[in-house]
């Protein structure tokens, strides 16, 4: 594995199993605090087991008591000495001599309290017992944890603490919350993406900080600790600049194009409307019965038919493309206005019934209208004519839409022109 552009593999499995050891360590009380529970286990296991004559007991518990110590705490221990073999430059990846004392100061005290443990009973069986009866093994053993104790006082801030609940990370726009900052932005963000959920928060933000620490730029989880990492923050924030400049650039080209290709009506209309749009699923409608009963008529199907407009009275469905931007030009009339194809691939005209005189076009996922009522002459029979033009595939430039509408009580079908796709 590689780091950005250095080989330090015991940094990155580190980062790929840290997670889950802190969620060991928050979860086992016997792992808190250093593990200095499970150190005064082994002790008394080993003294009880040796005064009752079996002393292979307690030194088969302290060696998997010491062992699984060292692989919490002592596998950093190890590892930085193994990428520190392999490339000195790994210690910029450790973050200097800032970055070790955050790393590998904790775990000094828990890494040194295991190897004395795995010391402690290698000491031979004949000894044992001469040993437990000595003033001198009774004073050691009683100042050997009282250094214990106070030797895991410095990782005292491994223990258990609490967590952040993902419903307690409000923002203003669900229910009125303040949008949260720094250290609490931190861990909903975390939250989340599921990240850290079974983790202290004081563990989690000892995380981020810790990456903070070795921030170089080229992080993939730079959006996760840039509430509480400044260098990070500046990256997403002109990332997010750039992102925008590019989104206005888009939207300012599209509205040119739509600008520049409106609809020469051949005769005098009532009202024109233009409007620039996009749908979330490619459809725009007008309803106008009892709110969700248009999921319900089957215009959706109807509409396949001719792959442009349907409608039945009380809705008025219009299909587009849903990845492209649409300009949409409505255009209401008296009498019926001229039939044009020349520049549009598709063009079907069919007959509406307006039920309570609103024609709203709009997106049904938006839920607002993006054109003024076309019913201008309110509740009675519409014809309406949709034009449609593609656009351009390779560029994505905008879709074009055309809509007449004019009274006309006949309900046929008309398929002027039929795109080609």
């Amino acid at each position: 594995m590689f780091s950005y552009y250095r080989f330090c593999p015991a940094w990155d499995i580190r980062q790929e199993a840290s997670g889950f050891l802190w969620s060991v360590v928050g979860w086992v009380p016997l792992l808190w605090y250093g593990g200095a529970p499970l150190v005064a286990l082994a002790f008394l296991t080993h003294l009880l087991s040796s005064r009752m004559g079996r002393p292979r007991i307690g030194r088969i518990v302290s060696r998997v008591i010491a062992g699984a110590i060292l692989v919490l705490y002592g596998s950093t221990l190890l590892g930085f000495a193994v990428d520190l073999a392999v490339d000195r430059d790994c210690l910029d990846i450790w973050g200097g001599i800032e970055g070790l004392k955050f790393f590998l100061a904790p775990d000094i005290a828990p890494t040194i309290a295991a190897l004395s443990v795995l010391a402690a009973v290698r000491i031979p069986r004949h000894r044992v017992r001469r040993i437990l009866r000595t003033r001198l093994f009774r004073r050691t053993a009683t100042g050997v944890a009282l250094l214990a104790l106070l030797s895991f006082l410095p990782v005292a801030d491994l223990g258990s603490g609490p967590i952040t609940a993902v419903d307690q990370c409000g923002s203003i726009d669900r229910g009125g919350k303040e949008t949260p900052t720094g250290d609490r932005a931190y861990l909903c963000e975390a939250h989340a993406g599921e990240r850290f959920t079974k983790v202290p928060d004081h563990l989690a933000l000892a995380y981020g900080r810790t990456r903070c620490a070795v921030y170089t730029g080229s992080e993939a989880d730079r959006w996760l600790i840039a509430p509480i990492c400044p260098k990070a923050a500046a990256d997403v924030k002109r990332e997010r600049d750039a992102e925008e400049a590019e989104y206005q650039a888009r939207e300012a080209a599209n509205q040119r194009v739509c600008d520049a290709s409106r609809h020469r009506p051949l005769t005098k209309p009532v009202r024109v409307a233009p409007e620039r749009t996009r749908t979330d699923y490619g459809v725009l409608e007008s309803y106008e019965g009892e709110e969700g009963g248009q999921f319900d008529d089957g215009l959706l199907n109807t509409v396949q038919d001719n792959g442009l407009v349907a409608g039945i009275p009380g809705h008025l469905m219009i299909l587009s493309h849903s990845d492209f931007d649409i300009c949409l030009t409505a255009e209401t009339y008296r009498r019926r206005p001229p039939v044009e194809v020349k520049d549009w691939n598709h063009v079907v005209e069919v007959g509406y019934e307006s039920l309570a005189g609103r024609i709203e076009l709009m997106d049904p996922m938006d839920g607002e209208g993006e054109l003024p009522n076309l019913a201008f002459l309110g509740k009675g029979h519409y014809r309406v004519r949709v034009h449609y033009r593609e656009p351009d595939w390779e560029s994505w430039t905008p879709q074009h839409i055309l809509v007449m509408v004019y009274p006309g009580r006949s309900d046929k079908v008309i398929v002027h022109r039929r795109s080609s796709r």
